[in-house]
């Protein structure tokens, strides 16, 4: 029995009324009396009770209507209709139509009235604790921060969906009502996606990771937790979907700075590696001419040998002699490329003369192998400003090494020609080739091909690396094709036109002007655009170019820069140098947006990379974008006045030359 538990009982007949709430009040229910319909329909929406006990046949309003009213309001208070005047099954069909939830005929047992009121109190109580349930589900269910929806395992279609599901998928309620699982992930995913949901009786498990689409069709990496319940008497699952599109990110992040640590740490031991092979190179090699002329050196001393031995020997210990210096100066060279300190002594220098004088040079050790040297000078006589024991140095190193990988009665051919706006040197053989593998690394100090103790050939391995740098310090590039081993190799040179001076007449002399800072080029005249965000290393720069007489415009940006070029009211600048790291918009980006531009409009204006980045990848980087030269910080005043004279075809004479 449920104490205090509020009936408001409704019936005209005063007498039969009281009876029945004197019965009820004995039964421990407070009662509240209604004598007609349009009393009970004033009294419930005050009295709020439990149960309405409802005579059918009433004077004003049909018990009938007061039901539909009542159900209508208020549609969990119970209601028990009860009629002696109404008693047939039809009447009863008629009375629980009317939204009644029992219908007793009197005269009713006493115990009949009590049972069918406990009954129907039970089911109202049952009846609120599902609505309470429910309404703390949807509160839930809407208030999850986390995408949420209840998803029908026969159809596959939404049943619901709540506003963390609108606001990352871009659908409204409405529209997820309207489609299926399917229709929110990638096509390509949707197969195992079926094939999941319709093995879910089985050991599947109840969180797995899914690749969802929004309404944008932008991917969203989700980890999606489901459960199974019953849903509006539908077996469904209840979703959760949590975005871990960051976190993969994240993942994916690692694992790629993982990879490069490796391949950085593997390159570090690859490096390692060949100055350990270098090393016992360097040994073996100074060993070699040692042995020669300490060996000779004691024959002579100890033995007596006749003038043919004498001058065998002499030769011998010179030969070695020879070798051992040029060993040592490549190893110099190699210590002042790494330390910066390598200079240039600029001045004219005719290409044609430079290739003849080498190949003269070389032209006996080709003859004792028999090896045919071809010379082709399709470009007249170039003059360029540079460095001629240098720029003698890179073509007679090429050459050498010609020589050296070609077989007997081989062929080696060195080709002087204009190739707009290049005046390029080309210096082909027909040897041992390169293979693809080491083609890229053919320039690189510390690594040769064949590094082993079996070598056919002897050398440091560092005069390509020391061709390229000194080309690089004259303006220019170098690189190397080959069609594969035993195929020969061509080696190119591009020096560019700008960094060529007009075909001279004979005996026409080149003139020259001085300079301010000891060792560099005049630049009197050449007009610069200087780019870097530091303000110290732009003043820097913008005053040892002043120093050599170049004009000079310093800017802080890339943005400020393509201004200038862009502008008609100033001169147009003849050389650009520009930092690289810095802020918006770097080096990189400049030189390429600059490369777009037409040619009037400066679109093949020389370029200087100006970095602290020195590494190989990083000169790689600055060429492949568009620059002409690649400088690692710091610089040396002539040094960088060198570059831009070269570049921008400026002959000066060296202060103190």
């Amino acid at each position: 029995m449920m104490p205090q538990t509020k009936i408001v009982n409704v019936e005209d007949y005063a007498s039969g009324r009281q009876a029945t709430s004197q019965l009820l009040r004995l039964e421990g229910f407070e009662v509240v009396e209604a004598a007609s319909g349009a009393e009970a329909l004033e009294i419930v929406p005050r009295v709020q009770p439990h149960l309405v006990l409802l005579d059918v046949n009433l004077p004003d309003i049909s018990g009938h209507d007061v039901c539909r009213r009542l159900k209508t309001d208020y549609p969990t208070i119970p209601i028990l209709q009860i009629s002696g005047s109404f008693v047939s099954g039809q009447d009863r069909v008629r009375g629980l139509e009317s939204g009644a939830d029992a219908y007793l005929v009197k005269p009713v047992e006493q115990e009949e009235l009590f049972a069918t009121i406990r009954a129907l109190l039970r089911m109202r109580e049952a009846e609120e604790l599902r609505l309470e349930t429910e309404q703390r589900y949807e509160f839930l269910f809407e208030s999850s921060s986390l995408p949420t929806w209840i998803v029908d395992l026969s159809s596959f279609q939404f049943l619901a969906a709540n506003q963390a599901a609108v606001t990352q998928y871009g659908l409204s309620k409405e529209e997820f009502l309207q489609i299926r699982i399917q229709d929110i992930l990638p096509e390509e995913d949707v197969p195992a996606l079926e094939d999941y949901l319709t093995n879910i009786d089985g050991a599947v498990p109840n969180a797995v990771e899914w690749r969802h689409k929004n309404n944008q069709g932008a991917i969203i990496e989700v980890q999606v937790i489901w459960h199974e319940l019953l849903y509006r008497g539908r077996r469904a699952v209840l979703m959760m979907a949590n975005d871990i599109t960051a976190r993969r990110r994240a993942e994916q992040e690692r694992e790629q700075l993982l990879d490069k640590e490796q391949r950085a740490r593997e390159e570090a031991e690859a490096a390692n590696r060949a100055k350990d092979e270098f090393l016992a190179t360097v040994s073996h090699e100074l060993r070699a001419p040692l042995n020669a002329m300490l060996g000779w050196a004691q024959i002579l001393r100890t033995t007596r040998v006749d003038d043919a031995t004498l001058a065998h020997a002499i030769e011998i210990i010179e030969r070695s002699a020879r070798t051992q210096s040029r060993l040592i100066e490549d190893l110099l060279d190699t210590a002042r490329i790494v330390s910066g300190k390598l200079r240039l002594d600029i001045q004219p220098v005719d290409l044609t003369s430079l290739i003849e004088n080498a190949v003269e040079v070389l032209h006996p050790a080709a003859e004792a192998k028999g090896i045919e040297i071809k010379v082709t000078l399709n470009a007249g006589r170039e003059v360029i400003t540079g460095d001629p024991d240098r720029l003698q140095q890179i073509v007679w190193n090429l050459l050498s090494n010609a020589i050296k990988f070609t077989p007997k009665d081989g062929h080696v051919e060195v080709r002087l020609e204009r190739a707009d706006p290049h005046a390029r040197i080309t210096v082909t053989d027909t040897g041992r080739g390169i293979s693809p593998e080491y083609l890229p690394f053919i320039f690189d100090r510390f690594l040769q091909a064949d590094g082993s103790s079996t070598r056919r050939h002897t050398g440091l391995g560092l005069g390509l690396s020391l061709v390229r740098h000194l080309v690089e310090l004259h303006g220019g590039s170098v690189y190397a094709k080959s069609p594969g081993e035993g195929l020969g190799a061509s080696f190119i040179i591009d020096l560019p036109m700008r960094a060529v001076l007009p075909q001279l007449s004979e005996g026409e002399p080149a003139t020259f002007g001085g300079s301010g800072i000891w060792g560099a080029p005049s630049l009197e005249g050449v007009c610069a655009l200087v780019v870097d965000d530091e303000a110290d290393a732009r003043e820097l720069v913008a005053t040892l170019l002043e120093q050599c007489g170049a004009k000079v415009t310093a800017v802080g940006s890339a943005q400020e820069a393509l201004a200038i070029l862009a502008s008609e009211q100033q001169k147009r600048p003849e050389i650009v140098i520009s930092d690289v790291s810095m802020p918006e918009v770097d080096g990189y980006d400049l030189i390429r947006r600059i490369r777009e531009l037409p040619p009037e409009k400066g679109g093949r204006i020389p370029a200087v990379a100006l970095t602290a980045y020195g590494r190989s990848i990083d000169r790689i980087r600055a060429l492949s974008a568009g620059f002409q030269m690649h400088m690692p910080k710091p610089v040396e005043p002539a040094e960088l006045a060198t570059v831009v004279a070269s570049l921008t075809g400026m002959s000066s004479k060296v202060r103190g030359a």
